[in-house]
């Protein structure tokens, strides 16, 4: 590596400081996948080279040489390690990519074949015996002191050219596959955020219009019937303790929301006098099963203002809970004709997209006619439960 790779990287990193960092941030699968490398490398050169190696260990001890050029390996392929290290740093910092690489393969070779070279003169000259055959004498005395460096160069530098280049193409695939991914994350991120805000956006429509109602009416009472104005007043401020803190929430549980229904109810059916009858079932666990907040009130709010409150005769509204098996229904059934296929109403059709919004196909909101002259309301949801308290929801 030189001072040329770091050309076009920012100012202020040395070479040095980018070698000693790259160095220093080296892990062990990185080491491991280096002496997988040697280790491969030796079964290589025993493989292509086979015919004269078993020449040679007729007469020289087999472990020896096998050991001494393991050993030899293992130098070359932790230097090449170290060369690509660095070579990634410095394409990190902005060198250009194939030359970064190109140096160092050039590099790595050359520091491992300089190391090793007068490790193997030692090996030969003074561990192994002068038994070498007559017909090579290149390979050893001063002939072998020119003849295995530039052998063990060329040799070297064909395989770790094309490793080096195997590693930076394979890194290349896989910085782009993360940045895909981050940028597929990232969408995933600000496409949340939106639907959260449209979300939010559908639970202000569904706020009932009934609270300016009873204010009215608390007005009026309070002129006529100061008692019942109090009970009133008492109900919606029990009502607002409840509503307030979920109203924003883009969760919810189905206790909490039968707790908002059963006091908007209560309001409503003290308005109302003895015209209203209400049923609500809650069913055991409640208040671990997860629903949208918001979904029930205002289908129960449009079943008092179509149909309870256009019938002179007065109605009942039952609420049932089915959390049986894998999905959550809610049913409101009300006595009169609120619910009726064809029935609209923004509170409906704002349920209607919240329900498409968070589940698709999944989630469902059906009117239908029931027994005799009453309807009803059916939200069909996935069901999900809380986790218990100190466990992460994922």
């Amino acid at each position: 590596m030189s001072n040329a790779v770091l050309a076009d990287t920012p100012a202020g990193n040395s070479f040095a400081t980018l070698a000693i960092g790259a160095v220093r941030g080296i892990r062990w699968r990185q080491l491991r996948a280096a002496m997988l490398l040697g280790l491969a490398l030796t079964a290589w050169s025993f493989a292509v080279f086979v015919r004269p190696i078993a020449q040679i260990a007729q007469n020289m001890p087999f472990g020896s040489l096998l050991l001494g050029q393991l050993i030899a390996d293992q130098i070359k392929a932790m230097c090449l390690l170290i060369a690509i290290v660095i070579g990634d740093r410095a394409v990190d910092e902005g060198a250009p990519r194939r030359r970064a690489y190109a140096l160092a393969a050039l590099a790595g070779c050359v520091a491992g074949v300089a190391l090793t070279a007068p490790f193997q003169w030692a090996w030969r000259t003074y561990l192994l015996p002068d038994l070498w055959p007559p017909g090579w004498p290149w390979l050893h005395g001063t002939p072998a002191l020119f003849y295995w460096p530039i052998f063990e160069l060329t040799h070297w530098l064909l395989i770790a050219g094309a490793v080096v280049f195997l590693y930076a193409d394979h890194r290349a695939a896989r910085k782009t596959a993360q940045l895909l991914r981050d940028a597929e994350l990232d969408r995933i991120r600000r496409s949340k955020v939106a639907i959260e805000s449209r979300l939010q956006a559908m639970q202000a429509r569904v706020e009932p219009q009934f609270l300016f109602n009873t204010l009215a009416q608390v007005e009026r009472l309070y002129e006529l019937d100061s008692l019942r104005a109090a009970r009133m007043l008492d109900d919606l401020i029990a009502y607002l303790r409840a509503a307030m803190p979920v109203m924003r929430d883009t969760g919810s549980t189905v206790a909490q929301e039968i707790a908002l229904a059963r006091a908007y109810l209560d309001i409503v059916r003290l308005r109302l006098a003895d015209r209203l009858e209400f049923t609500i079932d809650s069913p055991p666990g409640a208040e671990s099963i997860k629903m949208p907040p918001m979904m029930l009130l205002p289908l129960i709010d449009h079943a008092i203002t179509y149909g309870l409150e256009r019938s002179t005769a007065g109605g009942k509204i039952v609420v049932r809970t089915d959390a049986s098996s894998d999905r959550l229904r809610l049913t409101i059934t009300d006595s009169g004709a609120g619910f009726v296929p064809e029935a609209g109403g923004e509170g409906l059709n704002a349920v209607r997209e919240r329900v498409t919004a968070l589940y698709g196909d999944q989630g469902a909101l059906q009117l239908r006619r029931s027994n005799g002259a009453s309807s009803e309301a059916v939200l069909d949801i996935p069901l999900e439960r809380r986790s218990p308290p100190g466990v992460s929801e994922s």
